[in-house]
């Protein structure tokens, strides 16, 4: 029997690994973080995130992983946003705002290839490459 351990991300100390990839101390502070952002929101469901961030004293970056991993849900709470992983505005769902995903839909439409399709013949002693157009 083999023990599986790794560093934690968080603090850099050698911990048996688990589901949350944290040490014991990372993980509960996590969610004393976790929880005081529940706290704040449940009396103020209106609050941003930087408000948010203000209250509880929780970083941004931490606050983001939250409404990604839906931990803190931004259907529930409207007013919690991250940045666009391509122009850094706020969004609310996905890696990319609505601006970014429509430039992103447009360009993968105008470039696409038409894709060509190729059939091989066999003859009895040759083979022969075609090219046929859809």
């Amino acid at each position: 029997m083999t023990l599986l351990v790794d560093y934690c991300p968080g603090c850099g100390t050698i911990f048996q690994k688990n589901l949350r990839n944290l040490c014991t101390s990372c993980a509960s502070q996590m969610d004393r973080q976790l929880n005081s952002c529940l706290d704040h929101l449940w009396t103020r469901p209106r609050s941003t995130t930087n408000e948010l961030q203000q209250a509880t004293g929780v970083a941004l970056t931490q606050l983001h992983d939250f409404i990604k991993s839906g931990r803190l849900s931004a259907s529930s709470y409207s007013n919690l946003t991250y940045p666009c992983e391509s122009c850094g505005q706020d969004t609310r769902s996905g890696r990319l705002c609505h601006s970014c995903l429509g430039v992103f839909r447009e360009a993968g439409k105008a470039t696409a290839p038409v894709p060509v399709r190729q059939v091989m013949v066999k003859t009895a002693s040759k083979t022969m490459y075609t090219s046929r157009n859809r």
